[in-house]
């Protein structure tokens, strides 16, 4: 039987934005966006902006690459 566990794109933020017990709505406001704008890039549904990506990594300090390319999964 298949595994039917649902992946979360980017779950490193999610954790790290978990670990501050932070809201979605906290994130977008830090950022400018809107909650349903936050909802879609944090469950990878729509791309962050490159501005986002940079303010995430300083703001959770840590590298691009582990929120982004390590954290979505897509490292081998």
């Amino acid at each position: 039987m298949a595994n039917k566990t649902k992946k979360i794109p980017y779950a490193k933020i999610k954790g790290l934005r978990a670990e501050r017990q932070m809201s979605m709505a906290d994130m977008a406001k830090i950022i400018g966006i809107s909650e349903g704008s936050y909802l879609a890039r944090e469950n990878g549904t729509k791309d962050w902006k490159s501005s986002e990506m940079i303010f995430m990594a300083k703001y959770f300090e840590h590298s691009l690459d582990d929120l982004f390319i390590l954290g979505k999964g897509l490292h081998k």
